[in-house]
């Protein structure tokens, strides 16, 4: 057998399996926690990538003490594992008021928002006080008011306070199109833009007499690229935690810092091709995709193990295929060589949240299993 399988074998892996290096996963935890506490930020970590119980257990050790999740299904599992204070960062759902009012009564909820309909709305689901952000559009498009739409913001801001049940937190947004930046310098120019509109919003509710707003911000591009928050209370990445191509394409972190892999057998090699064939999907990958230099799609790089861990990406081995079951990965000479059908190849995910969310558990390098939360988040 090659090297290509053999650091794997002691796993007993024989199909796709969403492999952790719980040791990378702690060191990419250890190196934000550390700079949110140079810079005097409070650390709410968003638990979408991981959704575990017990990688959240690793947080807690680390000294964090508030996050941030996707949805109320996501919060209740993290609420019934015992976190006491816990961010939506997605617009509330008016018909998902009684979970709001249960979910309320066993933490402390914080609920996002951008309409004066919408504050008006929540308070009959609230069963306490609750702290409420207004989601700011600065630049993604996604979601949220227009930073410079001061009237709506302030109308919104003014509807907060006039409930007794909700308290206005402050100012959130998500600068998702960081992720379309060409280098980190262009995503510190991003963060930079997106803090200074901020602050400009902040500055125009002082000014109306509505205080105190922090200010919560949260991609990680930007919380990995840049060192100066200023004006800022609170960063709320998540990826960094695992880390993918799309975010070492981008130069914020290195290949050494991508923390899950997709161990896929190989099960066909054609010589004439240039090509093998992976055990390995669309079901068990994503279909997220890089473009290469030739503009061609990249659903995936592989990655040859070493002797605690996998390699690097081996960029000249992209997969260029996916099937719901099968990837096609396009090999030089060298690769082909290498490699020989019955090997497992770790497979270095484009976007590691999508990736992950299509497993129900982890398997770390020691052959321990980490179990993933079973969603209910789609009906």
């Amino acid at each position: 057998m090659s090297h290509a399988s053999s650091p794997l074998k002691s796993l007993t892996v024989n199909r796709p399996t969403l492999l952790l290096d719980k040791n990378r996963a702690i060191r990419n935890i250890q190196r934000m926690q550390k700079k949110a506490d140079r810079a005097g930020l409070r650390f709410r970590p968003h638990f979408k990538t991981h959704q575990s119980a017990a990688i959240g257990a690793w947080f807690r050790r680390l000294g964090c003490k508030s996050i941030t999740v996707s949805s109320l299904d996501m919060a209740a599992y993290f609420a019934d594992h015992g976190w006491k204070n816990i961010t939506v960062a997605f617009t509330a759902n008016l018909l998902e008021g009684k979970a709001m009012k249960s979910l309320g009564r066993k933490t402390q909820l914080n609920l996002l928002l951008d309409s004066a309909e919408l504050a008006r709305g929540l308070p009959p689901f609230l069963p306490a006080k609750t702290p409420v952000w207004i989601d700011v559009d600065v630049g993604y498009h996604r979601t949220g008011i227009p930073w410079d739409d001061f009237s709506k913001i302030i109308t919104v801001a003014r509807a907060v306070r006039s409930e007794a049940k909700l308290s206005l937190a402050g100012l959130l947004t998500h600068s998702g199109h960081t992720y379309q930046a060409k280098s980190p310098l262009e995503i510190r120019r991003i963060h930079k833009d997106s803090l200074l509109k901020l602050r400009a919003v902040k500055k125009r509710l002082q000014e109306e007499g509505i205080h105190p707003c922090e200010i919560s911000i949260g991609d990680t591009p930007s919380c990995s690229a840049a060192n100066s928050f200023a004006g800022a209370d609170e960063i709320r990445p998540g990826n960094f935690i695992f880390y993918d191509l799309t975010m070492s394409t981008l130069g914020v972190c290195r290949d050494e810092d991508i923390a899950v892999a997709v161990a896929c057998p190989v099960v066909a090699k054609y010589e004439s091709w240039n090509q093998v064939v992976i055990y390995g999907g669309a079901v068990h990958l994503s279909k997220e995709f890089l473009l290469d230099e030739r503009g061609r799609r990249v659903y995936g790089y592989p990655a040859f193990p070493g002797n605690a861990s996998w390699g690097p990406a081996e960029r000249k081995a992209p997969i260029v295929s996916l099937s719901q079951e099968h990837g096609l990965i396009e090999m030089n000479d060298s690769f082909l060589r290498q490699t020989k059908v019955g090997d497992l190849l770790a497979i270095l995910p484009v976007h590691s949240c999508l990736t992950a969310d299509l497993y129900r558990s982890y398997l770390a390098l020691d052959g321990k299993k980490i179990e993933r939360r079973q969603s209910n988040d789609r009906g």
